[in-house]
């Protein structure tokens, strides 16, 4: 990933599906693009505020100051993911897998997956 502002978030499923959400915060943009699978939503890239694009740092702050939690990688059944971002300052990752038939116990996995997905879901409003 190049030095500029950006963040990442990848899902990589059954099939050879992947999904990349790329947050571009020079262009303010926020890309979607596919390879394999069921699409649940078109490719392109659509515009988003100054003001999420701070929200979104924001959060990112709060999160990893809590420490990014990375998941289990090692199961068989699910969908992994992976993050990235740079600020031009700081670089932040953390990688892990969603299960794909539940979880075993009461509690799901402790990552930060959905923290994170919820940062991109804040450039989408």
């Amino acid at each position: 990933m190049p030095t500029k502002r950006q963040a990442m978030l990848t899902l990589s499923g059954p099939e050879d599906q992947t999904v990349v959400l790329m947050a571009d915060f020079d262009q303010l943009t926020l890309t979607r693009s596919q390879e394999n699978g069921y699409r649940r939503e078109p490719d392109g890239a659509t515009p988003f505020s100054p003001a999420a694009a701070a929200g979104f740092w924001t959060q990112l702050e709060t999160l990893a100051a809590k420490g990014l939690r990375n998941g289990s990688c090692d199961m068989l059944d699910g969908i992994s993911w992976k993050f990235e971002a740079r600020n031009g300052k700081k670089t932040y990752s953390a990688n892990g897998q969603i299960l794909g038939h539940g979880y075993v116990g009461d509690t799901p996995p402790e990552d930060s997956y959905a923290e994170l997905n919820a940062l991109f879901e804040l450039l989408k409003r």
